[in-house]
């Protein structure tokens, strides 16, 4: 079955993964003007495929892991075309399979995890050619490998969680360099680890979730210095902790959902200091949690999905004081259970159910007179389930299910006509109009 995956936009065209039942599971591209599809490369001829993954934009090119059958799961880079499409070393020589992972960009480095056959999973950098591609660090050494994971770049480092062998999963740090690649701190002394989690840039700095073993898991922030990482706040005093999630930035903010063991998990903001960390509301009064979840910033708002205790989950915007956190409408008119949350510019697009039908595409501009279902892409109470939004210019794509239960690719044209894009094994589709412009704000 034709399933589009990992859509990434690369120049002015859409890159996926697609097995067209033929080829297996490989790269292909569409031209946004014409919606034309077209192989990339066969990676691996015959029906298995190469089964591209964990794309990534590097400079021109879009740079991923494929198993071309006979070195096995290996890094790949691609500018588009079927000439461009190269393996760019065999990290784990042979059959054997590195499976590079987290590609993540700093700067004019590609920073990858993979596995050498010798040294486990492990740190490494790429410039894109197999000369400039090699381990940074071996942080724990012998097979057992670091396990590098949530790479996440601030301040021009990236930041990640490693376990070194002696200190447990801690945060490092690293600039690039094998020298510049080192544990930022042993938050919590030790082998056992902290668990550093949910990495998110803050300006020059990063906050993230960690358990020191005294406080539980909390707020931490770091500025790439054991001296300047920190506990921000005990918000839940004890071992439980308060456990920070959905972490994200608006407005020089930070918003994420905790407990405080008292009101239950609600929201909450921070500007990295503790006398600037606080619940913006009791959304759920008591108790009870009203649960925030998908965090979004959209043209400088905070949009997210929650529930008081008296309604459906729906959806909700914050300026940051209690005063300013309310439904963006009155009862379901926002939809039920919003989810798969976008920003696209000033608006945001999430998938919500209502009366009418299941989970179906809605967008919002953070105002009740803005916000409504743009398209019932499978008619009826099923659902469509759009996901994977990625815009190209004045194009946006995203995939859906259609009446048919088929995954499908989707255009939102300029003129917000949505058009379901021919894919290789539905051709008998064509490029058909099943959803009119939105209505005029």
């Amino acid at each position: 079955m034709a399933v589009p995956t990992n859509l990434v936009a690369l120049g002015d065209q859409l890159v996926f993964s697609l097995d067209d039942g033929v080829r297996g599971q490989e790269l292909w591209r569409l031209q946004p003007d014409t919606l034309q599809v077209e192989p990339v490369a066969d990676i691996r001829p015959g029906p298995l495929g190469s089964h591209p993954s964990a794309p990534v934009r590097f400079g021109d090119q879009l740079c991923f892991a494929a198993n071309d059958g006979q070195t096995g799961f290996e890094l790949w880079c691609s500018d588009g075309q079927a000439a461009g499409t190269r393996r760019v070393a065999d990290i784990h020589p042979g059959p054997g399979d590195s499976v590079p992972s987290a590609l993540t960009v700093l700067g004019r480095q590609l920073l990858l995890v993979a596995d050498d056959g010798q040294h486990g999973f492990e740190l490494w950098v790429s410039n894109g050619q197999a000369a400039g591609t090699r381990m940074l660090a071996d942080i724990h050494p012998g097979p057992a490998g670091a396990n590098p994971r949530e790479l996440t770049v601030a301040g021009g480092r990236a930041f990640f969680v490693a376990d070194d062998g002696r200190h447990g999963a801690e945060l490092w740090v690293t600039d690039g360099t094998a020298a510049g690649t080192r544990l930022v701190r042993d938050i919590r002394p030790g082998p056992e680890a902290s668990g550093p989690s949910r990495l998110l840039a803050f300006g020059q700095q990063l906050l993230f979730t960690a358990n020191d073993g005294v406080h539980g898991p909390e707020l931490w922030i770091s500025d790439g210095t054991a001296a300047g990482t920190r506990l921000v706040r005990d918000i839940r005093p004890g071992a439980q902790g308060a456990r920070p999630s959905h972490l994200v930035v608006v407005g020089g903010l930070a918003y994420f959902a905790a407990d405080d063991g008292h009101r239950g998990t609600e929201l909450w903001r921070s500007d990295g200091r503790r006398a600037g960390t606080w619940r913006v509301a009791d959304l759920n009064p008591g108790a009870g949690s009203s649960m925030p979840s998908f965090l979004t910033a959209v043209a400088g708002q905070l949009l997210f999905s929650a529930h008081d205790g008296r309604s459906a989950v729906t959806l909700w915007r914050s300026d940051g004081t209690a005063a300013g956190t309310r439904p963006v409408a009155s009862g379901l008119a926002a939809g039920e259970a919003p989810n798969r949350l976008y920003a696209d510019g000033r608006r945001l697009l999430y998938a919500a159910m209502d009366s009418e039908g299941g989970y179906e595409l809605w967008r919002s501009s953070g105002q009740a007179a803005g916000t409504f279902r743009l398209a019932d892409l499978n008619p009826g109470p099923f659902d469509s389930y759009p996901h994977g939004f990625t815009r190209i210019g004045q194009r946006l794509f995203f995939v859906a299910d259609d009446a048919q239960r088929l995954t499908s690719l989707w255009c939102e044209q300029p003129d917000g006509r949505i058009i379901q894009v021919a894919l290789p094994v539905q051709a008998a589709l064509s490029a058909a109009v099943v959803a009119p412009p939105p209505p005029a704000e």
